[in-house]
């Protein structure tokens, strides 16, 4: 049995909180590119009202050795009225970053602001949150070994294959 080696260019990542209307712009450009361009999700469907809600925090990774160009993005979504719960959504990864751990840099990101942000204490008394997310079925592998764990049956959304995951994070 053979170990995964890790990408060297994991090193080159580099993944920052978006706090201004040009990290959002870098976002949705990635966004635009992978969901719209390559899947053919309508527009209308991918930019929405969450994007710019409070509640929302997004990430993008950055390639160093490429000035800073943005390779992966991602967004956490949380209702104040459900604390302790978060859903990760809108992650995309360049196609020339795929495979490099980018992907997985950006989820964990986003676990870390779940986690620090938004978790109450679990039947411990441990700070726990739970993430939840809608796996494109092509993506589960991916989620999986991450630690999601894939429940439900498969549904459409903008017109891909989704499957529900979940995991509880606890501190």
């Amino acid at each position: 049995m053979s170990a995964s080696v890790p990408d060297p260019r994991a090193a080159r990542l580099v993944v920052e909180r978006v706090h201004d209307d040009a990290g959002l712009a870098a976002a949705h450009a990635l966004r635009l590119a992978v969901f719209v361009d390559e899947q053919q999700v309508p527009a209308e469907e991918e930019i929405d009202d969450l994007d710019t809600a409070p509640t929302t925090t997004h990430v993008l990774a950055r390639d160093t050795q490429q000035g800073g160009a943005v390779v992966g993005t991602g967004r956490l979504l949380t209702d104040p009225a459900h604390p302790g719960e978060t859903h990760i959504g809108r992650v995309a990864v360049a196609a020339s970053a795929r495979g490099t751990g980018a992907g997985a840099a950006v989820m964990r990101a986003l676990e870390e602001i779940a986690l620090a942000e938004h978790a109450v204490a679990g039947p411990d008394g441990r700070p726990t949150v739970r993430v939840e997310l809608s796996a494109q079925v092509q993506a589960i592998g991916f989620y999986e070994r991450l630690g999601y764990t894939v429940s439900g049956p498969v549904y459409l959304d903008a017109g891909i294959d989704h499957r529900d995951a979940v995991k509880t994070l606890a501190s």
